[in-house]
């Protein structure tokens, strides 16, 4: 489910030759006096950044406090497993923000803080607010370690609806599940020390993304298959939620049987067996008189997906294009489904996805026999849309072929994508 962003990790590129199990932990100083100041709390400070940076003030230098305000505070999410890096999260009784440090620390979850201000910069990194350039020596003193933190638990859509109020917070969402396109895949790449974003989704269709550093400890482990409960902090970049796990122990799954079948069109569109064909005559005669209209892999924010358009060289061009899978066996299942996720937008006709019996890879697509599935599309302008769990109970066989089938004229023609193409066995 190319629902991942995969790029590297904007924080860790000055340090790309480190490895996580391998970063040395700069200690903060033994507990010393601070210089006092009046008491600030993680509420009053978010509510000076946005009179600081609001649409009416035009600053034109990040917010510095000049003051010795202190902020007292328990840490909520380290460093230890590698999926932050000079970074941690912290709490009081008014909310949660993240702190930037200036060296990797030695700060724990759990660790009861007090915080100097002066100096500090209060901005934002993708619109979440953090305190940035904080030097653990000189302004963190640690109070007391081993505090209890637990997480709070949040419905997804409120989640969605009030990221305001849940933004840094430890939170845990319940019966929740990753896409498809991620089952079984890893958190991240461990091995190029990549980011991965992964889909999460609720029974109820919404969904945030859960990222992970190719830092990370658990970097290589498998992302489970099943449903159940997550454990993260909440952070976002530029209004779109993401997740951070702590660890992939506070992933929490049960039951659900990984892919039968999975195509999310990471690599390339011919991975996997599957073919792209057309109508006999592609490139003379109609339904293709321009040549044939490929299909191709995209990508937008980090996602990869399969996708086709017919508008070439300023205009659109008659067409019909079909994406095939490979042959599959299906007769050892017990009651399979095909889900897949699709996006389309510009006026022309809807995709067509369907099934066949006695299609022969490599031959012209419109000489089998083809039954069309009904599904949930998209609504448009490149919002996505889940189809739906299609049952392929009467299809427990061999020889099974999933299409998706692509038209075109030379007057209208939509530009659509396909993405996580899977069959389980529910």
């Amino acid at each position: 489910m190319k629902h991942y962003k995969i790029y590297t990790f904007l924080s860790l590129a000055a340090v790309l030759t480190l490895s996580a199990c391998k970063k040395k932990f700069d200690e903060p100083a033994p507990p010393a006096s601070l210089p006092s100041g009046n008491v600030i709390t993680i509420d009053s400070i978010k509510k000076q950044y946005a009179a600081y940076y609001s649409p009416t003030n035009t600053p034109s230098s990040a917010f510095k406090f000049k003051d010795d305000a202190t902020l007292y505070c328990t840490v909520t999410a380290d460093e230890a497993s590698g999926n932050l890096y000079k970074s941690v999260f912290v709490r009081d009784n008014t909310g949660a923000i993240q702190l930037k440090l200036m060296n990797a620390g030695g700060l724990a979850v759990g660790d009861s803080i007090m915080l100097n201000l002066n100096g500090v910069i209060l901005n934002d990194y993708g619109k979440l607010i953090q305190l940035d350039s904080i030097d653990l020596e000189r302004k963190i003193r640690k109070i007391s370690s081993g505090r209890t933190v637990l997480p709070t638990k949040v419905t997804m859509l409120d989640l969605i609806s009030n990221l305001p109020k849940w933004e840094s917070k430890l939170i845990r969402l319940d019966t929740v599940e990753f896409d498809n396109g991620s089952k079984n895949q890893p958190y991240a790449d461990a091995v190029n020390k990549v980011s991965i974003d992964h889909i999460l989704r609720n029974a109820g269709g919404q969904s945030v993304v859960v990222r992970s550093s190719g830092y990370a400890n658990f970097a290589a482990a498998k992302i489970p298959c099943g449903k159940g409960s997550l454990v993260a902090i909440v952070g976002q970049y530029n209004g779109a939620i993401q997740l951070t796990l702590r660890s992939a122990t506070e992933v929490t799954f049960a039951g659900g049987n990984c892919p039968i079948l999975m195509k999310n069109f990471n690599d390339n569109i011919g991975s996997g067996g599957w073919t792209v064909a057309y109508p006999a005559g592609s490139g003379t005669n109609t339904p293709n008189p321009n040549g044939p209209i490929n299909w191709t892999i995209g990508s937008f924010s980090g996602r990869y997906y399969a996708m086709i358009s017919n508008y070439i060289g300023g205009s659109n061009k008659a067409c019909e294009s079909w994406l095939l899978s490979p042959a599959l066996n299906l007769s050892a299942t017990n009651n399979p489904v095909l889900n897949f996720n699709n996006a389309y937008k510009f006026t022309g006709p809807p995709i067509q996805a369907l099934i066949s019996t006695n299609y022969t890879t490599g031959t012209d697509p419109t000489t089998a026999t083809w039954t069309p599935f009904t599904f949930s599309l998209s609504t448009g302008n490149y919002v996505w849309a889940n189809s739906g769990n299609i049952p392929l109970t009467a299809y427990k066989q061999n020889n099974v072929t999933i299409a998706f089938k692509y038209t075109g004229t030379s007057t209208t023609g939509s530009t659509w994508q396909i993405d996580d193409v899977a069959i389980l066995d529910n």
